[in-house]
């Protein structure tokens, strides 16, 4: 008997919209997703598509204009900024295209 899994991410008719002077620009416009533990899930497209602000109101560093994003079944618009830091601590990792190393620490082979 197969058990229903839930989402860790699961985003509802979710957009943001920013502001460029007079104009208003829809970076991500009514996305819905939802990721299972255990999927592997890829987000491709040209530059300007909206991949990284996807990421970001994923990984809960911003805030969309509108719908609604879950992490672990949490409405991530329910939380404080105390609460967000201890989701993303918890719940989120990044592995970024250029690695943000600390350009002032050195890794030494013994």
């Amino acid at each position: 008997m197969a058990t229903e899994q839930t989402n860790v991410v699961e985003l509802s008719s979710v957009s943001k919209r920013f502001k460029l002077g007079a104009t208003e620009v829809d970076a991500v416009k009514d996305i819905s997703l939802g990721i299972r533990k255990g999927d592997f899930a890829a987000i491709t497209g040209p530059s300007g598509s909206g991949k990284t602000t996807l990421l970001n109101l994923i990984g809960c560093l911003d805030v969309p204009t509108g719908g609604e994003v879950k992490i672990d079944g949490t409405r991530t618009s329910d939380l404080n900024e105390k609460a967000l830091d201890k989701l993303r601590s918890k719940a989120i990792g990044f592995i970024f295209q250029s690695f943000n190393l600390v350009p002032v620490l050195r890794a030494w082979r013994t």
